[in-house]
């Protein structure tokens, strides 16, 4: 997140309510992927990733956007920052009633997983997602 960025979001009390404000597009996506997450919806991409990667002791949920656009931007930026990522990972865990963890992955994927995830764990996702370019 830029410095400008930063300073409208969190110079205010409702840093939650600027993020949306500011990044509506990046807030409607993460609340799309939240509820999918928790409600175990398909996904296309997903699915292919874990045909690759196999069983694994750990829940995730990978989509995968082909466009590079402002909405990929904006996520980078947000999940970037580790404070807007835990900000929004608290209120989304609290949202769906179970713990979210969100990442960048690849050049234009968005995990969401059980757990923060190790080097060791997210690893065979990356391959597995660069694979599947």
């Amino acid at each position: 997140m830029d410095c400008k960025t930063a300073t409208l979001v969190y110079q205010v009390e409702n840093h939650l309510e600027k993020i949306r404000e500011i990044f509506p597009q990046a807030w409607q996506f993460i609340e799309e992927v939240s509820l999918a997450y928790a409600k175990n919806q398909p996904d296309n991409f997903d699915s292919a990733i874990k045909e690759i990667v196999g069983k694994q002791p750990f829940k995730f949920r990978m989509v995968h956007r082909d466009d590079k656009d402002q909405l990929t931007k904006d996520l980078g930026d947000l999940l970037g920052d580790i404070t807007s990522r835990l900000l929004l990972e608290k209120y989304f865990s609290e949202l769906v009633g179970k713990p979210l963890f969100f990442s960048t992955i690849c050049c234009n994927s968005h995990l969401t997983s059980d757990h923060e995830l190790t080097l060791e764990e997210v690893l065979p996702l990356q391959r597995a997602a660069v694979k599947l370019q």
